[in-house]
């Protein structure tokens, strides 16, 4: 479907219930509800909150339902003025000395999979260069892992935490972070009916979406209507 096609259906939808009672909808409230509607059903498929309870990839269908917003990245190493290549960002203000802040991409909404390039002397003096297991861990959790001989970071174990919009790798000592691998499930584009701005998700979710809407501009009214019947009863209370 076309924004404009998923405008027509999401009026059809309405018009299945008495239409005549209810407001008519402009096209930016549309557009509003229609974005609202394929958010949650991103959410809804990837985390299993639906009736099938079935997350993502559980299923072909599922996996078809998301393919489109599934984006791999790799935040690489960077260079100075110099020319000199860096691990990347050091700063500050990251809670552990030898850690390395890396930002996300600015579409980046849910993670999937991450590994961590790394770069260390082996026991026979060589470099050894490899992707290792990238373990996300909590804040508060951080002061009991760092220095458990189980759970602190190794050769084979990065250590990750989130921080405003960037994720902050804590490797052992003598360990080098080269770069960041990451698969994850982008914030989906906006629908646009005004700018022909169409769904990017996998067509035959288009027709669920917009079921969703309908849904939710339903769910609207009646909430209003309710909230309005409430007030006529304490007004004739009072």
């Amino acid at each position: 479907m076309t924004s404009q096609d998923m405008e027509i259906a999401f009026k059809q939808g309405l018009d299945k219930f008495d239409s005549l009672n209810y407001p008519d909808f402009q096209t930016d409230q549309i557009e509003l509800i229609l974005n609202q509607a394929q958010d949650q059903f991103v959410k809804q498929r990837y985390g299993g909150n639906n009736l099938k309870k079935q997350s993502f990839e559980e299923t072909q269908k599922r996996t078809e339902d998301l393919k489109n917003v599934v984006v791999n990245s790799v935040v690489t190493t960077v260079i100075n003025a110099e020319g000199a290549v860096l691990a990347p960002t050091s700063a500050t203000d990251n809670i552990n000395t030898l850690a390395r802040f890396v930002t996300l991409p600015n579409n980046y909404w849910i993670m999937i999979q991450e590994l961590t390039g790394v770069s260390y002397v082996g026991c026979n003096g060589a470099t050894i260069t490899d992707r290792v297991f990238t373990k996300a861990i909590q804040h508060d959790d951080y002061s009991k892992l760092i220095n458990n001989p189980f759970g602190k970071p190794t050769e084979s174990k990065i250590l990750r935490l989130m921080e405003n919009g960037r994720v902050e790798l804590i490797p052992p000592t003598g360990t080098t972070i080269t770069d960041y691998h990451i698969r994850y499930i982008k914030e989906p584009v906006r629908i646009s009916i005004t700018n022909s701005v169409n769904c990017e998700l996998s067509e035959m979710t288009h027709q669920e979406i917009v079921n969703a809407a309908v849904s939710i501009a339903l769910e609207g009214i009646e909430s209003r209507r309710t909230q309005g019947f409430e007030q006529v009863i304490q007004n004739k209370q009072e």
